[in-house]
């Protein structure tokens, strides 16, 4: 007599993970074994709106209007095919013969400074005759001398300039080499180029150009402690603001220069740098080697952005930052810490650096573009047109960019990727099974399904359905990526159909 035992079955239980939205985010800072799934390990290039991912921040060749009245009619401007653009600036001027304020952007280029009106027919730009700073980029600010708007240059090395709309540029004899410089209440506050950098220099009242020392001209105030070299002055809040490699100082500067006044305020004990430095609406925004902060004029918090690991190993001297409609923009180098190359990360000359942090002061979101070098930032707005431009490292150092957000870089579609954590999903030990990958997406787009064992990549057509794959993907650790090089990008709704085996 034979007796037969029946074979267990193993038990096979079918779970959904919905990605019902992508507002979470990113984060690296939770380890990817226990990070839900409803947070991306890696994103970057895309735009999380209402839920779904979208074209991230691009650039395009810069475009200003041909008059005032047809703001829509704008001309494409012709660079120069040799030149480096590597700093911009804003100029504004009255206009004396046609009676109005009128704007033009200045730039850098190779020792020499071109402009562009942004009003007007033509799209070529036009050199400042005679003003040469052949050793360092200079710094600049507008202001108002003897009742006419002048942009008064001067850099760490060549001196200072001074340039009007109406006449020719003027070298400021015996004029200081300034580091940094800001307005405040009708004096000039600039940090002294004097090696150590200890030194903040200030201006006679109501002229800019005189840094005479006397108690009826200029003056200087010397910081000597342990806080570092001085790197940018600022004016907010109705105080002089003096950031140094680790540390803020604040300076009360009313009235007559024997009644100001010096206050240390905070010790940093990480590196500050001088580029991440802006002022944005009622607070200032800088990073450190270890994140970003924020600083209100008193205190200084730091802002937990959820990717502080990308900054490790990372020294962003060359960073570049400004403030425009509630967000803050750094462009900084980070550290992806992958084997993906995109971009300027390409480029086999190098990168200065690869990225964009976009954060949204209201809400707290934050996106990150990848694969740009920019820098320098700047941000045009006359009331009519408003524009944030960037200049750039590497191939497009020639030109002037516009920042778009259709995700191209001077019309290539950037690369996009969203990256889940690979996680046993709660599940560990236990083998899963990827049986159906439901997504909406209206721009063809690649789903990459990947465990400790294989990887499968999907291509899914543009559609404005639900759409579904059978991946029938085995693994303990899955991970789910979505990936894009379309243009018009809007994925939403996915979820996975998986079978765990017990």
């Amino acid at each position: 007599m034979f007796y037969y035992k029946s074979l267990l079955k193993k038990k096979v239980t079918e779970y959904k993970i919905t990605f019902s939205s992508f507002a979470s985010g990113m984060t690296s800072e939770i380890d990817e074994g226990i990070l839900s799934y409803k947070y991306a390990k890696r994103c970057y290039n895309y735009r999380i709106e209402n839920g779904a991912l979208r074209d991230g921040i691009g650039f395009e060749p810069l475009t200003l209007p041909k008059s005032r009245e047809d703001l829509s009619d704008e001309r494409t401007l012709m660079m120069e095919p040799s030149q480096k653009v590597e700093k911009m600036w804003l100029y504004t001027y009255y206009d004396q013969e046609n009676k109005r304020t009128d704007y033009r952007i200045l730039y850098y280029n190779r020792g020499e400074i071109r402009w562009i009106p942004i009003y007007g027919v033509g799209i070529f730009t036009s050199i400042l005759a005679s003003v040469i700073y052949n050793t360092s980029v200079p710094n600049a600010i507008n202001y108002r001398l003897d009742g006419e708007d002048y942009m008064i240059f001067s850099s760490p090395t060549d001196g200072m300039w001074k340039y009007n709309a109406n006449r020719m540029a003027q070298r400021v004899e015996n004029g200081p080499s300034l580091v940094s410089m800001c307005l405040h209440y009708e004096r000039l506050f600039a940090i002294l180029e004097d090696g150590e950098r200890h030194r903040l220099s200030f201006s006679e009242s109501l002229d800019p150009t005189n840094f005479n020392v006397s108690l009826d001209e200029g003056g200087f105030i010397d910081m000597q402690d342990d806080r570092g070299r001085l790197i940018k002055v600022v004016s907010f809040n109705d105080y002089v603001y003096v950031f140094r490699e680790f540390g803020v100082a604040r300076i009360s500067a009313y009235g007559d220069q024997t009644t100001f006044s010096v206050t240390q305020l905070f010790a940093s004990s990480s590196k500050i740098y001088a580029n991440s430095i802006c002022v944005c609406g009622d607070l200032i925004l800088l990073l450190t080697r270890d994140g970003l902060y924020s600083f209100n004029g008193t205190t200084t918090n730091k802002i937990t952005l959820g990717i502080e690991s990308l900054f490790e190993g990372i020294v962003n001297e060359k960073c570049s930052s400004i403030y425009h409609n509630g967000k803050y923009y750094l462009a900084l180098r980070l550290n992806f810490d992958d084997d993906e190359k995109i971009g300027c990360e390409a480029y086999s000359q190098g990168y200065v650096n690869n990225a964009i942090i976009e954060i949204d002061l209201k809400t707290g979101d934050i996106s990150i573009t990848r694969g740009i070098d920019i820098c320098s930032m700047l941000l045009v707005d006359d009331g009519d047109v408003c524009k944030l431009l960037a200049c750039f490292n590497g191939e497009h150092e020639k030109d002037i960019g516009q920042m778009t957000h259709d995700g191209k870089f001077f019309g290539t579609p950037m690369k996009k990727c969203w990256v889940s954590p690979k996680s046993n999903l709660g599940y560990p030990t236990q083998t899963k099974r990827i049986k159906e990958i439901f997504i909406k997406t209206k721009s063809p787009c690649l789903v990459k399904v990947t465990t400790e064992n294989t990887s499968k990549t999907f291509t899914v057509k543009g559609k404005d359905i639900t759409q579904r794959i059978r991946p029938n993907v085995f693994g303990e650790q899955v991970e789910v990526s979505f990936i894009s090089q379309a243009q018009e990008t809007d994925i939403s709704c996915p979820y996975i159909i998986m079978g765990v085996t017990s």
